[in-house]
């Protein structure tokens, strides 16, 4: 996908040394007089108004193009259950970078994270398959912008707190992929809440997160009671004043879940145990492997392997996924 950036969330130095440097009143008025007070105030606004583009980030193995077009993104459409969760309302104003930051509108904005527990809705390594709660989609306004009603998201081994975004255009001419942070002074305080506190300590925080990118740290407003709000400003090239909007968009219609959970114990998804998955999970109930290596051998998705969780595996390899 596409590459990552590291590349400061600051404006861009300015270094024309003659618009800057201190002038002689004398050299001021000449410089006026020659080229207008008119173009000289455009000169410093088009200076200032310019906008970093925004780094891409790895999508992530979490990716399901679900095509629902909402704005409450907490709701499982299937069972209409809501996720539990500190609210938060994330709105994302996109921009065209090359065009002095104006706004793109009728652009796909696309977001998706995990529940406070840490699964994803719809993954076989999550044991959803079926469910679509956190996934969602919005169309961005004539300023650019999208709203999103959701939670603040948990965490789960190896990765420090974040959102997913996509932003795509309908002729598959933008397609880009990035992540919001967090800072992890107010992930702290959201994690000790019910029902964030069942998961223990993170073992990822921003400091050692390999993806954590300060350019899309994300500043939000409001606390634990009453939920969090924060809007970010994603600054892309290349994209249209205007897109024009899907000429359908699906409707989602619950289905029954039908797709078994993943087999227990199956690491490569192929469908049996095998005897080096078995000693895979041996090692991680040790403490001697990551529990993400292989996340179908955590049933009760509590971040550890324990030994009757290895038992069920080697039952599993003994009977068969079926």
């Amino acid at each position: 996908m596409n590459g990552s950036f590291r590349k400061g969330n600051h404006m861009n130095n300015i270094s024309d040394k003659t618009l800057w440097n201190p002038l002689s009143r004398r050299q001021a008025l000449a410089f006026i007089g020659a080229a207008g007070a008119t173009s000289v105030v455009g000169m410093v606004s088009r200076a200032w108004a310019a906008c970093p583009v925004t780094p891409a980030e790895t999508e992530g193995p979490y990716w399901v193009d679900e095509l629902l077009n909402r704005s409450d993104i907490t709701v499982d459409p299937g069972d209409a259950s809501a996720r539990p969760g500190v609210p938060l309302t994330l709105r994302i104003r996109v921009l065209r970078a090359d065009a002095s930051c104006a706004p793109a509108a009728g652009v796909q904005v696309d977001i998706w994270h995990c529940d406070a527990i840490g699964l994803y809705s719809d993954e076989a390594a999550n044991n959803t398959i079926g469910k679509k709660f956190l996934r969602g989609y919005q169309i961005s306004d004539a300023s650019g912008a999208v709203q999103f009603t959701t939670i603040y998201p948990g965490w789960y081994s190896g990765r420090t707190i974040h959102i997913h975004f996509r932003i795509r255009t309908v002729n598959g001419a933008t397609n880009f992929t990035s992540q919001l942070f967090f800072d992890d002074t107010v992930s702290n305080q959201v994690l000790g809440q019910s029902p964030y506190n069942t998961r223990g300590t993170r073992d990822t925080n921003n400091a050692n997160d390999n993806i954590y990118n300060a350019a899309t740290l994300m500043t939000i407003s409001g606390d634990v009671t009453a939920g969090f709000a924060g809007t970010f400003d994603v600054a892309l090239n290349g994209l249209p004043a205007t897109t024009p909007a899907p000429t359908a968009t699906a409707t989602e219609t619950p289905t029954p879940v039908t797709t078994p959970a993943s087999c227990a114990g199956d690491c490569d998804g192929s469908g049996d145990v095998t005897v080096d998955e078995l000693v895979k999970g041996v090692n991680i109930a040790l403490d001697n492997g990551d529990v993400t290596t292989c996340t179908q051998l955590d049933a009760d998705v509590s971040g550890t392997i324990t030994i009757d969780e290895i038992v069920k595996a080697v039952n599993v390899a003994l009977n068969g996924c079926s």
